[in-house]
This record gives C-alpha cells, structure tokens and sequence, in this order.
C-alpha cells in the first residue's frame, strides 16, 4: 500500500515519579519490565521478539488484541546515556502498511528523591491518521503503568 499524505507532530509528556533516575532508567533497560508497563493499552499485549538495549541496538515488539497481532514496533536506539537519557526510533507497522515513526527522547531528570520523567515524542503518520495523538494517548497509559510497576518496588 502506498500512503499519500504525510502528517507531523511533536508532544511533550511529563510525569514526576517517586523512583530514583537510576530505578527509572532500569525500567526501560530490562525487557522484562518494558512488557509490564510498556503497553499502549490494557487491551493490547506486548511479546517482545527481540530486545538490543544498546546504541544501534534494535527492539521489536508485537502488539496483540486478544491474542492476536494488530501491530509490530521496530525500535532502533540512537543514544543512550545511563540514567540520563534514551533516544531512538520507532517504526510502526499495521498487519497491512507501513503507519508511520516516532522519534522518542526520554530524559530522567532527578527532582528531590524522584525523577521527573520528560518524554518527547515526534511522529510522521504515512497514511495522515492521527499517530500523534494515538501516540500521546498510549503513551500516557504507559507511564501510568511504569508509575504503578516502581511504587509496587
């Protein structure tokens, strides 16, 4: 399928949490604990096929609705600065097309005991859809996730 249109945008999602930078970085860094908090939705389950947690390194998640796949993430890391820092891409794909990429920066900024958690998303949708917003959306239910994943320790 070929997209005609190409639509941009950039978000900025912010969310203070009560784990140390360190704690939160780690939460990105171990696959394990990305399935837990990473999901878009509560509707939608991670299997996460490949995990490279290092510059040049290359993640790929699919994303499934009840029990089947809707969705598969390729993330490629640009930059990682432990516990300072993530930058990396995502290419989003449907079943069928090509849907768009996100470039994502991920910034831990220590406030106090906590960590001010700065997500910085930009996006091109391929076929014109609204992948910013539907990008902002599940992200901010990821991070409520993460939130929950480090006060449960």
């Amino acid at each position: 399928m070929t997209h005609h249109t190409a639509q941009h945008g950039t978000a900025t999602l912010e969310k203070g949490l009560s784990a140390s930078p360190a704690r939160v970085f780690a939460a990105w860094a171990d696959p394990d604990q990305r399935k837990v908090w990473g999901s878009p939705s509560d509707e939608i389950d991670m299997r996460i096929d490949a995990a490279d947690f290092t510059v040049g390194g290359e993640d790929v998640t699919t994303c499934l609705a009840g029990g089947e796949a809707v969705a598969v993430v390729r993330g490629r890391y640009h930059d990682i600065v432990p516990d300072k820092r993530i930058v990396y891409t995502e290419i989003i794909s449907s079943m069928d097309a090509l849907e768009g990429a996100c470039l994502v920066t991920a910034e831990f900024l220590a406030e106090g005991a906590g960590t001010r958690l700065v997500v910085t998303l930009q996006t091109v949708a391929l076929d014109g859809s609204t992948l910013l917003e539907e990008a902002q959306e599940g992200w901010g239910s990821a991070l409520i996730r993460l939130e929950e994943l480090l006060q449960a320790g």
